[in-house]
């Protein structure tokens, strides 16, 4: 697969009732906020709901969005 030169990804802040903040453990990264890369076609809210489960086991509404990221990274 040839990754893209310019990757979007989606990160989201996941709270709950009781306004504790969902953090993933990543191997590399520690904890993080759960997120990931945005595939071809595929919608940003979507992308956030689809990576959030991915990650956690979780299914969340997103109720706003509050940044989107991309990767503009030359590699060589």
């Amino acid at each position: 697969m040839v990754m893209p030169t310019h990757i979007v990804a989606v990160g989201g802040i996941v709270e709950d009732e009781q306004r504790n903040i969902l953090l993933v453990k990543t191997q590399h990264d520690g904890w993080v906020f759960p997120g990931g890369q945005v595939e071809a076609g595929e919608d940003l809210m979507e992308a956030l709901i689809r990576e959030v489960h991915e990650e956690s086991g979780i299914e969340i509404v997103v109720s706003q969005l509050i940044g989107v990221y991309s990767n503009t990274e030359r590699t060589i």
